[in-house]
């Protein structure tokens, strides 16, 4: 059974009175546990809305979003907050909401669920795991972009998740860097068994991924192979089909 699969899954938002913008149309995948799949898009092609709806947390305008074989949107609303940050995890640039050193940064969110001694014995472990126990003392001004990658990927498999959801970790990273966070989330999944759906802005920040998608004007289109980079540009789908209108959508 699939961790996660999407069927048949649109989403658009409106702009003004008149338009819709078109963010997702008729999207399906599946992804397997140790898997893990890249979504390459450009800036504000929808890319972050996919994961949130894969989240359960922006509701699609119709089609299936189903967690190892259940419809998110069939269970009640506190089931669902529970599968996002417990089974779900989300990993993502986003500064902390308190200055605190990392440990307790990663640790305080599983206070709720594992009491404080737990949270801080997972949250050192998570930490070790990625490589970033040398952050632990440390307060998020006073890392570096790679230091809070690896910061952000602890506190998302802390919770030991069976589906881990990253959106654009990589975007403030150099090439090196992109490629090891990327092998390590692959190695992740691979030893602890968790699915990982990831939104990269990047090729580059394909290279480890086992599927890799990309998404434009509103489709998501499987490649066999990373798509060609040459410089700072990347062959979409779409693009050379000229005068086709390319969905704005919402990332």
């Amino acid at each position: 059974m699939s961790v996660l699969s999407l069927t048949g899954v649109c989403l658009s938002f409106p702009r003004g009175r008149r338009h819709v913008i078109r963010v997702l149309a008729d999207v399906s995948f599946e992804l397997d546990a140790g898997e893990t799949v890249a979504v390459l898009a450009q800036r504000a092609q929808g890319k972050t809305s996919l994961l949130r709806v894969a989240a359960g947390i922006e509701r699609p305008d119709r089609g299936r979003v189903c967690f190892e074989g259940e419809d998110i949107w069939e269970f009640s609303e506190r089931r669902r907050s529970r599968l996002l940050g417990g089974q779900i995890g989300w990993v993502g640039p986003a500064v902390p909401d308190l200055d605190v050193p990392m440990l307790a940064n990663v640790a305080l969110p599983l206070f709720a669920s594992y009491g404080k001694s737990e949270a801080y014995a997972r949250a050192r472990n998570a930490l070790q795991r990625v490589g970033a126990e040398e952050c632990a003392e440390q307060l998020w001004g006073s890392l570096a972009d790679w230091e809070r990658a690896l910061v952000a990927v602890a506190q998302g498999i802390a919770r030991k998740p069976r589906l881990l959801l990253v959106d654009d970790l990589t975007l403030s990273l150099g090439l090196a860097e992109a490629d090891e966070i990327t092998r390590l989330l692959d190695t992740l999944a691979v030893e602890q068994g968790f699915a990982v759906l990831m939104s990269v802005s990047d090729a580059a920040a394909t290279s480890w991924s086992r599927r890799v998608a990309t998404l434009a004007g509103g489709e998501l289109l499987e490649t066999a192979r990373p798509p060609t980079r040459l410089g700072n540009i990347i062959d979409f789908p779409g693009a050379a089909q000229g005068g086709r209108e390319q969905g704005r959508g919402i990332s």
